[in-house]
């Protein structure tokens, strides 16, 4: 039974004291983590030791990594170095919550770190393949749902959907991915081509890039990128979800995650995406492609995708050249 005696037992449950001193020292980490600070996690454990003598370090990380596991579920991003793991208690759970929603300085520090557009620097030139990781499964059936999970992802992705700063610089480290690609698979000449047609054309078209593939068949790309974990929901339009289906067989959704730390991808192909809700990173929200969209608009893009991607910006503005 959870009780407010600050002198805990090895071998029993935590107090409620001891848990709010982890909670603290966790998101004091996961500010500083935020806002670039240097700092050593075991000095944070020694601290806690210091508090709670019951506890000896491998217990105290490994509420750490239960912590990390409750932000995980309600769509924040947690603390580099404590990987989730689940069975915990309830008690840590309300008092995961109740930091979230309280006075912590983390919350601040992360819409900050949230709309930064800076990249991770990297002292040698990536490609595509080097920064691939698994695409996320889907969520586990019966997992607990609570109004602040869902309030947290979605504010997360909305704000992911409006910094359009933050969009543009991953975009543009996806075109210098892909044409790095290009160079590694001897085809310099198609690296030449890569087109960044969100920024050179406009966007509009329910893809931001036009690519190839080795044997040089189109690749068209649309990317999302946030600075917080790959679990993180991000919006996507309605005419989106149309142009994947429509172009399935060239179609390729990059989901940029951490990119302000270490910055990773994961693909989703055409065809897998028009399943909605097929996994639980989603959020989505239809919109549609132009402000001005009209019969005459939809026409002129349905026949802009049947065009390979090499000749786009060409058919949207003759006057450039390719």
């Amino acid at each position: 039974m959870q009780t407010s005696d600050p002198v805990g037992v090895t071998g029993h449950p935590w107090t409620e004291t001891e848990i709010e001193a982890t909670v603290a020292a966790y998101f004091e980490m996961l500010a500083m983590q935020f806002a670039g600070e240097h700092f050593t996690k075991v000095d944070f454990v020694r601290r806690l030791q210091a508090l709670m003598p019951a506890r000896n370090a491998r217990a105290i990380e490994s509420k750490f990594q239960n912590i990390s596991a409750i932000l995980t579920e309600i769509g924040l991003d947690w603390m580099e170095g404590y990987r989730p793991l689940p069975h915990y208690q309830r008690a840590l759970r309300d008092a995961v919550l109740a930091a979230v929603a309280g006075p912590y300085r983390v919350r601040e520090a992360m819409e900050t770190y949230e709309s930064s557009s800076l990249v991770a620097p990297s002292t040698r030139r990536h490609a595509t393949e080097d920064v691939l990781v698994p695409t996320p499964a889907g969520g586990s059936p019966g997992r607990r749902r609570s109004s602040v999970a869902l309030t947290g992802s979605t504010v997360s992705a909305l704000r992911d959907f409006r910094a359009h700063q933050l969009g543009s610089a991953g975009e543009r480290w996806v075109v210098e991915l892909e044409r790095e690609s290009l160079r590694r698979a001897g085809r310099p000449d198609l690296a030449g081509r890569v087109q960044w047609v969100a920024h050179d054309v406009g966007d509009g078209l329910g893809f931001d890039m036009a690519s190839f593939r080795a044997d040089g068949a189109d690749r068209l790309i649309e990317v999302k990128t946030t600075n917080l974990g790959r679990l993180t929901p991000f919006y996507i339009t309605r005419w989106e979800i149309d142009v994947s289906r429509d172009r399935a067989d060239v179609y390729s959704l990059y989901r940029v995650h951490g990119f302000a730390r270490d910055p990773r991808i994961y693909v989703l192909g055409g065809t897998e995406r028009s399943r909605r809700g097929s996994t639980r990173v989603y959020s989505w929200a239809y919109r549609s492609p132009r402000s001005d969209d009209s019969a005459h608009t939809a026409a002129r893009l349905d026949r802009l995708l049947a065009l390979p991607a090499a000749d786009l910006a060409a058919a949207v503005n003759p006057d450039r050249r390719r």
